[in-house]
């Protein structure tokens, strides 16, 4: 996929105002149409619905967009059947924030989302560097945001009441990645590495620390300098260290430079990274280098909404379609709490609904999930985060077969 045509996607996009109900309804993500009291709503006629808007905030455009992007299409698709619904009680409007991936771009957008007298809910912040730049704001304006990618552990210690993880996050992330170096590939000694951000120290210092209480050394822990054209240097150092395999936590613009300079290198060790190395930029800047390489996720590839989403964006669809699920599943319960809050709890204010979207958000638990195409959505009553009875049940292994990041399983099939 092309730069261009993702540009191209995302102005079209830009240029929606109203969403159309020119999209059948899906039954896929059934399981949440019921409100916390577990009644069947009812809404009113299609003339008499309410205009509300959900903003979407992440990398539209920039370096990192193609991880982004496929969230948002999977929201978009699933606004665009709310809104073909009979009796759905709300027209669903989605208004893109593009903070290019950058803290520094996000107050722009919170700005928009806050004076926006429509808005009821935001998908997002992406990236965890933006939802910290973000999340007190949306907290003290009570406005639900429903993050479908961000995994930094510390965000939920933020104390913000209104924010929801729709995805596991690196702290088990990183865990099952050293069992996996440990279990799986039995090697004795690992180089962690990570780009210095937000998102990939966190995630390599839960690896390092899950390598040390496993007794597997960590033959180096350093950073790298993200963005640079050549890692020789790196590599050099790897080598030297002895280490049986290299873990790198970062994004896959680096991962992929990395991984094609350490075998032209003749670096001839397992090499693994997560979610941000999870994509088609990787396999396109690794090339043949890529065969063999090990990845970990808490983004679901191998259900069946992976084909319905190419199906539905065909040539603008992503060849690895990160977090589209997930993207779509937290549109999906957004949209139910703006069914619950309207048609249950007479719900006619922008502070209304978003009052009744967080109630029903908070009824979601282990018990009573809601049941998603990427895997089914409860969240813990303390911290919000993305809950399960088998927490390991919500990440996936995969590793490049014949160019392809090929689905192995989840966790608990993978590790046992």
């Amino acid at each position: 996929m092309t730069k261009r045509k993702w540009l191209a996607l995302v102005a079209l996009f830009g240029a929606l105002t109203l969403v159309t109900a020119a999209c059948a309804n899906d039954e896929e993500g059934g399981g949440g149409e019921t409100g916390p009291t577990g009644t069947e709503p009812t809404g009113p006629t299609a003339a008499d619905r309410i205009e509300v808007t959900v903003h979407f905030q992440g990398a539209l455009t920039g370096d990192y967009n193609y991880l982004v992007i496929p969230a948002f299409q999977g929201a978009q698709l699933r606004a665009n059947e709310f809104n073909a619904e009979a009796g759905f009680p709300a027209t669903i409007t989605m208004v893109q924030g593009d903070t290019q991936g950058d803290p520094a771009n996000a107050p722009p957008v919170v700005d928009a989302v806050v004076s926006d007298a429509n808005a009821v809910a935001v998908i997002g912040p992406a990236f965890s560097g933006e939802s910290e730049a973000s999340g007190d704001t949306y907290n003290e304006a009570g406005i639900p945001f429903v993050t479908p990618s961000a995994t930094n552990p510390g965000l939920a210690d933020k104390g913000w009441d209104y924010w929801y993880r729709g995805v596991a996050n690196d702290a088990g992330q990183g865990a099952l990645a050293g069992r996996y170096l440990d279990e799986v590939l039995g090697v004795a000694n690992v180089f962690v590495s990570h780009d210095k951000g937000t998102y990939g120290q966190g995630l390599a210092e839960v690896v390092r620390t899950t390598l040390d209480g496993a007794g597997v050394d960590v033959a180096g822990f350093e950073g790298i300098q993200s963005g640079s054209s050549d890692f020789s240097a790196f590599i050099s150092t790897v080598e030297a260290s002895g280490a049986d395999a290299l873990f790198f936590g970062g994004y896959d613009a680096d991962f992929g430079k990395i991984v094609k300079q350490a075998r032209d290198a003749g670096l001839d060790i397992p090499l693994m990274s997560a979610d941000g190395s999870t994509s088609s930029t990787f396999l396109s800047l690794a090339g043949d280098a890529a065969e063999g390489v090990h990845l970990v996720c808490p983004c679901n590839l191998a259900g069946d909404f992976t084909a319905k989403y190419q199906g539905e964006y065909g040539g603008d669809a992503s060849a690895v379609p990160i977090y589209a699920a997930e993207g779509y599943d937290a549109l999906s319960v957004v949209g139910e709490g703006i069914r619950y809050a309207i048609s249950e709890k007479g719900a006619a204010s922008a502070e209304e609904i978003r009052a009744g979207i967080k109630e029903y958000l908070d009824s979601l638990t282990v018990d009573a999930p809601y049941q998603g195409v990427a895997k089914q959505i409860a969240f813990d009553p303390g911290t919000h985060e993305l809950a399960s009875a088998d927490p390991d049940a919500l990440y996936y292994f995969y590793s490049v077969q014949g160019g392809v990041i090929t689905p192995l399983g989840s966790a608990p099939e993978v590790l046992g």
